[in-house]
Parts: C-alpha cells; sequence; structure tokens
C-alpha cells in the first residue's frame, strides 16, 4: 500500500459521483485504509478506493500494470452479486475513470455503475447557442445612415455612445 498522502481532491470529485448511486458513506482516511468511500443502494453494495494516476487516459493494461499491488489487495476483499469492489481514478485536471474488480480483470464502469461501452462513453458536443436576429436590439441612435447620393444609404456607420458629444 502506498505512504502517499490520501486522496483528498479524488474524494471530493467523488462524492458527487457516488451520491448518484446511492447513499454513501466517507470513510475516514488512515494510514492502513484501503477503502475510500462505500456506496449503498437498494440491492447493491460497492466498496471504493480512489487514486490519483499520473495517466489517467493510459490504456486499461498499463493501468493495471503500474496499480497491480493495489488491485491485489482490492481483490482479497469479499465480492458477490450484490457486492461491487471498485477502483476509481482521477488525475490533477479533475477526471474520473471507474473500474470493476473482478476475480481476473478490470472492468470499465461508466459513472452510473453500468459496464462502459462506445455509446455511454460518447461525449456530447458543445454547442453555442446563438440569440436570433430577431432577438438582437439594436439602439436606434446606434446606426448612422450615409448622407443622399453618397452610395452608403442604409449602411450602418461608426456606433457612439449615448452621451458622446456630436461633431457637426
Amino acid at each position: 500500500m502506498s505512504r502517499g498522502r490520501h486522496p483528498d481532491q479524488g474524494r471530493a470529485l467523488a462524492e458527487p459521483v457516488a451520491k448518484r448511486r446511492g447513499i454513501v458513506h466517507m470513510i475516514e482516511p488512515g494510514q492502513n485504509t484501503l477503502l475510500d468511500l462505500v456506496i449503498a443502494g437498494p440491492g447493491m453494495f460497492c466498496a471504493v478506493t480512489i487514486r490519483r494516476a499520473q495517466r489517467l487516459r493510459a490504456a486499461l493494461s498499463e493501468l493495471e500494470a503500474g496499480f497491480s499491488d493495489l488491485i491485489g489487495e482490492v481483490r482479497q476483499m469479499p465480492c458477490g452479486d450484490p457486492v461491487s469492489r471498485e477502483i476509481w481514478w482521477y488525475n490533477r485536471a479533475g477526471h474520473l475513470r471507474f473500474f470493476r474488480i473482478d476475480e481476473t480483470a478490470l472492468v470499465e464502469l461508466a459513472a452510473d455503475g453500468s459496464p462502459f461501452t462506445e455509446e455511454s462513453g460518447k461525449r456530447r458536443k458543445k454547442r453555442q447557442v446563438r440569440p436570433a436576429a430577431s432577438e438582437v436590439e439594436v439602439p436606434k441612435d446606434s446606426v448612422q445612415k450615409g448622407q443622399a447620393g453618397s452610395g452608403t444609404q442604409g449602411i450602418p456607420g461608426p456606433v457612439q455612445a449615448p452621451n458622446a458629444p456630436q461633431n457637426a
């Protein structure tokens, strides 16, 4: 087991995610504490260990190799149908990855605890919402029309502040 700092940032990131899955029991960090939180819900019990990973987006095999001791310790805990053993890894940027530890493999999970699939992992693109042209208001005194015969009639001129002195 590592003797470094306790994952305070990871615990803060994990708590709201865990609350969406059920009743959360945060475990006080200590020298020989393996678990960081326990989630209890209808028909399920989830024991969670939270750790920081330098390369969160690394391949699963690389994460397994880097954390083999921790995975071995978690595998010693009992598990079964209603009990899930999980490791949640996070990085400095505040991203989380979730894994269930089975007897022989790690299974990546979505934030809700269901097995991770390509559909659940797709990120939604953020759309910029622009107001419709009819919703934009332009003050009447901010648009100046060109002089007659100049060929600029109807084209907006420079915008002046409402209190600025007008040059005649």
